[in-house]
């Protein structure tokens, strides 16, 4: 099935094209097998125009939220406000393996390797969830950096698809969707975070520019 996906890719896109970004997710529901649908979440500064899209279409569908176990005590406490204000009655907390996440600790791997400190902490994980399923739904957007600026609607990643049905959505956009939903927003953003991910690598600045700061590190490794 995965790689009848593939091999069409490009009819995929091209009629997801045509949809809104209101209503991908909810096409994609419409269309295929819930259980081959993987739903992720960061709970980070954008993450609430997604879920209040899953919280329309699905949900109680499961949404898996990585804890890697260095967050902002911010983003829990945003992760329950958008929990109980959307109804989303399936979130899974997910976290690495203690030891790896004690060793990075310990040796304090997000200072002298962050490729490795995302993989055990993020990537791992992640990639066990992925096991059997057809699609992984993310809410990245094109405008957040260069990694990203071409990314289309359905993107082949690893034995998947990631599907990305706001990545379009321009700043104005995702601000326009938040205040006519008035949707709650992560708090650190009234301090100047942009962007927001562990507590060891996330400055202040726009966008994503306080990720991984002066290090030429842009990505955790989930998306690219």
């Amino acid at each position: 099935m995965i790689d009848n996906l593939v091999k069409n890719i490009d009819t995929l896109n091209q009629k997801y094209e045509k949809y809104s970004f209101m209503d991908r997710l909810d096409k994609l529901f419409a269309e295929f097998d819930h259980d081959k649908i993987l739903i992720s979440s960061s709970f980070g500064a954008t993450s609430s125009v997604l879920l209040h899209q899953v919280s329309k279409v699905a949900p109680n569908h499961p949404v898996y939220f990585i804890n890697t176990g260095y967050l902002f005590e911010e983003t829990i406490q945003y992760k329950n406000r958008i929990q109980e204000k959307f109804g989303l009655t399936n979130i899974v907390e997910v976290g690495p393996n203690d030891q790896k996440h004690e060793f990075t600790t310990e040796n304090e791997t997000y200072k002298t390797n962050q490729d490795l400190c995302c993989f055990v902490n993020k990537v791992e994980p992640m990639q066990k969830l992925k096991e059997g399923k057809q699609f992984w739904v993310s809410g990245i957007f094109r405008h957040q950096n260069q990694n990203r600026a071409n990314l289309r609607i359905f993107e082949p990643k690893d034995d998947l698809l990631k599907f990305h049905p706001i990545i379009d959505m321009s700043k104005e956009d995702v601000q326009l969707y938040q205040d006519v939903y008035d949707l709650p927003k992560h708090s650190l953003i009234y301090q100047g975070y942009g962007s927001i991910g562990c507590t060891h690598c996330t400055a202040k600045g726009d966008d994503r520019e306080g990720r991984w700061l002066n290090s030429g590190k842009t990505e955790c490794g989930l998306h690219t």
